[in-house]
């Protein structure tokens, strides 16, 4: 199982949001993308997933290319994704929710799924609570539940500790360890908190200005001149 897109273009009108970005990950691997705010990293995600048309370049799911397909078809070939704000529909039950997921399509699924899924998760409140009452976590925690039980083969995260304090970071790097453990799912992970990239990612996709500016294992790419240059290093004031 895996993903992978080559030379990704992305424009929104005469803007150049992604230019020429390739990436691959593979089943029990875990892809970190890292860099400044207005880098491309987001529309990455909205064009891996479908959400925004590719201008150029391919997308291919488990060999399949996908590159103009609907989001819908995505999902169903085992491409799944969660958003950096958490939300959710507040007037629901968790129980509703997670019925609502596991019937959202054919093959609906039977509710023995959510309890192992739960588990993996670490999603622990009660069926009866609404929605609207979750915290940041428990509100991702939810998230993550649903779309896990329809067994996805690659996951898409975008900024799953955004609004997180740090206890919470720590238990989300469990969690995404753990996932990948035992389901050997493949995991794209788009974070600003560099420890949890660091803690979990085999190797990180640095960008800046819609392009890969450094890719590599963590330590190595983290530490590169260019990279803290773009990412790390305030502006001198005049």
């Amino acid at each position: 199982m895996s993903l992978t897109c080559t030379d990704i273009r992305a424009l929104y009108g005469g803007f150049v949001a992604v230019d020429g970005v390739s990436l691959s990950v593979t089943e029990g691997h875990i892809l970190g993308v890292a860099g400044p705010n207005g880098a491309g990293k987001t529309t990455l995600f909205d064009v891996l997933s479908g959400f925004h048309s590719a201008d150029g370049g391919r997308v291919e799911l488990n060999g399949t290319d996908i590159t103009r397909l609907p989001v819908h078809r995505r999902v169903r070939l085992g491409l799944a994704r969660t958003f950096q704000s958490p939300l959710v529909p507040t007037e629901l039950t968790i129980g509703e929710t997670l019925g609502a997921a596991r019937l959202a399509w054919s093959p609906k699924l039977d509710r023995a799924v959510e309890q192992p899924t739960r588990e993996l998760t670490r999603f622990t409140t009660p069926d009866h609570v609404r929605c609207g009452g979750l915290d940041t976590l428990d509100r991702r925690k939810l998230l993550l539940t649903c779309v896990l039980m329809r067994k996805p083969s690659v996951l898409l995260l975008d900024e799953p500790c955004s609004g997180l304090m740090q206890d919470e970071i720590d238990e989300v790097d469990e969690i995404i360890r753990q996932m990948v453990a035992e389901t050997a799912i493949a995991v794209v992970v788009v974070e600003h908190r560099l420890e949890l990239l660091h803690a979990v990612a085999e190797t990180v996709l640095v960008m800046d200005a819609g392009e890969v500016i450094a890719e590599g294992p963590p330590a190595v790419v983290f530490d590169d001149p260019v990279v803290r240059a773009a990412y790390f290093e305030a502006p001198q004031a005049a």
